[in-house]
C-alpha cells in the first residue's frame, strides 16, 4: 500500500460509514463516507491520497495534500509536545516532524523546510534533513501557499457553520491571537487571509456584531 501518495482506486465496496478501495489483490482501503459523494459507486475510479487516521491504520481521503512523500517544501508548525512538532498538511491530520529529523528545536507557526517520508513503522513523517530521500523533488512554495490558503478559507468556513452556528461574535480586526488560537488553530495572518478570501467570494458578512455566513 503506497501510503503518503495519490493514487486512483476502484471502490469495490460500500457501507454505512464509507467505501472500501481496491489497492491490490489482497489490500483494500476505507474511504470515510463524508469524502464519498451520492453518486459514486461500486467499479468507479477515485483519486485518493493515503495516509494514517489517529489508530495508524491506512485510510483514504479526496482532499488534497499540500505535499506527498518524496516532495520538499515548506509547511507551518501547528504544535509542539513532547513526541515532536505538528507540520499542517492541509488535511484533518496534521503530520509529524520528530525531534531526531529536527535540525533545529521548531516553534509553532514557524515555517520549516521539509521532505516527507515514510517511516519504518510505516506511518507518514517529515524530516529536516532533505537527503533522507533519495531523488526527493523540491516543489514551489507559491504552489504550497495557494493551496494553503484556499484550505484555510474552508476550514474557517466550516467551523463557523458546524460550531458556531454561522456567527461568530467577533471579527477578523476584533479578534486576538488567543482567540483565533483557540477556536481555529491558527495564527492571526492566516485568519485574517482566509476572511478576506470568504468575503470575497461571498459567503460570509461583516458586521458590527461578528461575521455571519450567508448559507
Amino acid at each position: 500500500m503506497n501510503i503518503g501518495k495519490i493514487e486512483k482506486l476502484k471502490i469495490i465496496e460500500i457501507v454505512d460509514f464509507g467505501a472500501y478501495l481496491k489497492v491490490n489483490e489482497k489490500e483494500k482501503v476505507l474511504l470515510p463516507k463524508k469524502q464519498l459523494k451520492r453518486f459514486q459507486n461500486i467499479g468507479d475510479e477515485v483519486e485518493v491520497f493515503i495516509y494514517n487516521d489517529s489508530k495508524g491504520r491506512p485510510i483514504a481521503t479526496t482532499k488534497k495534500p499540500l505535499m506527498v512523500v518524496g516532495e520538499i517544501t515548506k509547511l507551518r508548525v501547528v504544535d509542539v509536545n513532547d513526541v515532536g512538532a505538528f507540520l499542517d498538511i492541509g488535511l484533518e491530520r496534521d503530520l509529524l516532524l520528530p525531534f531526531s529529523e529536527q535540525i533545529y528545536k521548531v516553534k509553532p507557526n514557524e515555517y520549516v523546510e521539509v521532505v516527507m517520508y515514510v517511516d519504518k513503522s510505516n506511518r507518514l513523517c517529515a524530516s529536516m534533513y532533505l537527503d533522507k530521500v533519495e531523488g526527493a523533488k523540491k516543489i514551489d512554495y507559491k504552489l504550497v501557499k495557494e493551496k494553503q490558503y484556499i484550505y484555510n478559507s474552508e476550514k474557517v468556513y466550516k467551523i463557523l457553520k458546524e460550531k458556531f452556528k454561522g456567527h461568530l461574535i467577533y471579527t477578523d480586526k476584533s479578534a486576538t491571537v488567543d482567540d483565533i488560537k483557540r477556536d481555529f488553530n491558527m495564527s492571526k495572518k492566516s485568519f485574517k487571509d482566509s476572511i478576506g478570501k470568504l468575503y470575497k467570494d461571498k459567503k460570509i458578512k461583516i458586521t458590527e456584531k461578528g461575521l455571519f455566513t450567508y448559507y
